[in-house]
């Protein structure tokens, strides 16, 4: 989240498209006559989500190489940003295809090309809870009992809206560093994160005496997509059609391998109490029944709600 003024906002785009436009990098796709011009952003002075990033941008590699045109991606540097403010900049023009997590209003205003590139495991999340607190969950076994600790989640965040739904208490930060730190100082009792981004993230904050939670995982339904602008019918086209491709011959499965094997593998699934919830903000055209799309959960105990 960027912390300006609306005057400097608008300063700081100026700077920024500048910079953009002034000095692009250049990666290409096929090697066809025909060529066209992708803008995509890349997050610049964090290596926190750097992994996270380069995934994304190889699944996009994926795509275009097999797509019938030659594409030239130009990386868009840009300071991290919630993505609601990712979503304006899509519609403004200042880039063209970003990844974002879905819902009913970005799917409003935004084309979603329905490919869950996360393979739905934004949805299946363990918590970093304070070190001193390593067990809390030991003895967790309801959601009467799981309610009655605070979590912590993003003001921009689905995620909120979710567990607020189900009667969690959920408290907000504007920053993911600042959830890392209410939690360090005991305002929060856990942090749910991902189980493809939790373990990096532990690395990077192993000084703040935070421990990654044993004991309990939740679930819901969530994807993560590429976004292009509602008129931009011939990128969503060839990025559908490329995801497709890619799913096919196998290469989109062994990226992801690649990446998230090991940290699929790490959060030992089967042996935690699984709190199993409805998303009631994911979008109906979801494509949930589509098995081969998500990655399937060895659940064997589920508490539903």
């Amino acid at each position: 989240m960027i912390n300006m003024t609306k005057f400097g906002m608008w300063l700081g785009y100026i700077f920024y498209s500048t910079v953009w436009f002034a000095n692009p990098q250049q990666v290409y796709a096929s090697d066809n006559l025909e060529q066209h011009n992708i803008r995509y952003p890349q997050v610049v002075g964090s290596s926190l989500y750097q992994n996270q990033s380069n995934y994304f941008v190889d699944v996009l590699k994926l795509v275009l190489e097999r797509s019938p045109v030659n594409y030239q991606i130009e990386f868009v540097d840009i300071p991290t940003l919630a993505q609601s403010r990712s979503q304006s900049l899509i519609i403004q023009g200042f880039y063209d295809i970003h990844w974002l997590t879905t819902n009913t209003e970005r799917e409003s205003i935004l084309k979603p090309i329905r490919i869950p590139l996360y393979k739905g495991l934004l949805g299946l999340r363990i918590a970093f809870v304070n070190a001193s607190k390593a067990n809390q969950f030991a003895e967790t076994n309801s959601l009467e009992q799981l309610r009655k600790f605070y979590v912590g989640q993003g003001r921009d965040w689905v995620d909120s809206k979710v567990l607020r739904s189900h009667g969690f208490r959920v408290e907000e930060a504007s920053t993911t560093i600042a959830l890392f730190e209410m939690l360090q100082i005991n305002r929060i009792d856990y942090f749910p994160r991902s189980v493809l981004e939790i373990w990096w993230e532990a690395e990077q904050q192993e000084a703040l005496g935070l421990s990654v939670d044993p004991h309990i995982a939740l679930y819901y339904p969530a994807a993560v997509y590429f976004f292009v602008r509602k008129d931009d019918t011939i990128l969503y086209d060839h990025v559908l059609k490329g995801l497709n491709k890619a799913i096919a011959d196998g290469s989109f499965e062994q990226n992801f391998i690649r990446y998230f094997g090991e940290a699929i593998k790490r959060a030992n699934v089967d042996k935690r109490k699984i709190f199993n919830l409805t998303n009631p903000f994911i979008p109906t055209e979801t494509p949930l029944e589509q098995k081969q799309l998500w990655q399937q959960l060895p659940f064997q105990t589920n508490a539903k709600d």
